[in-house]
């Protein structure tokens, strides 16, 4: 009886094992950055065409649905452009593009920066399914607490959020609060081309 309770127990997966996938323990951290970066992106991008485009509350609120709209297009085309790019590769390339567009939003505020951050939403579309599944490769009976634990990454919501407008208060610039989805992009990007990876000694675990 202890043996099938050991065996039953195993087959439902461990907690501490998890702790032996890098690629998983990264793709936690990569879910806790993106979603840093896209509900702070969101959460402000109306204060920041009124501040840079000089536009009302309303007419900036018909952008930030715009953003959505964006980001359903970005999640159907990427499912097409998945059949000839790896998706952590795709992943990665679109980090970049984001971490260009962000960085525009930064240097160069006004209607250039708005429709930077606006297109943003098109290229984080596919982050969060495909960290999940990048985070999921090769933990076996592991892969339930896994997802559940990636899932949980969404709290960079909470924290990157408060942070962005703080940093915009210091300086006195949503822009220059637009740093913090920046950096968030840096590291998905790291995850994308390098993080995601399955080591073999992880495989054999």
């Amino acid at each position: 009886m202890a043996g099938e309770a050991a065996t039953e127990s195993h087959d439902k997966g461990r907690f501490k094992d998890l702790l032996k996938y890098s690629h998983f323990i990264q793709a936690v951290i990569a879910q806790f950055f993106y979603v840093g970066a896209q509900v702070g992106t969101w959460s402000y991008f109306i204060t920041y065409v009124q501040d840079y485009a000089h536009e009302p509350e309303k007419f900036a609120g018909y952008l930030l649905s715009g953003t959505l709209v964006a980001f359903g297009l970005g999640r159907f085309s990427c499912t097409y452009i998945m059949k000839f790019i790896r998706p952590n590769m795709l992943m990665g390339t679109y980090s970049l593009l984001n971490i260009t567009l962000v960085g525009i939003g930064v240097l160069l505020p006004g209607w250039i920066g708005v429709w930077a951050v606006f297109l943003t939403s098109f290229f984080m579309s596919p982050m969060f399914p495909t960290i999940f599944a990048l985070g999921l490769k090769g933990l076996g009976p592991n892969t339930k607490i896994g997802g559940s634990l990636i899932v949980m990454g969404i709290i960079g919501g909470a924290v990157f959020t408060p942070i962005m407008g703080l940093v915009a208060e210091a300086a006195k610039s949503m822009a220059m609060g637009m740093l913090v989805p920046l950096a968030c992009y840096v590291f998905v990007a790291y995850y994308g081309f390098i993080g995601s990876r399955v080591r073999a000694a992880d495989a054999a675990n």
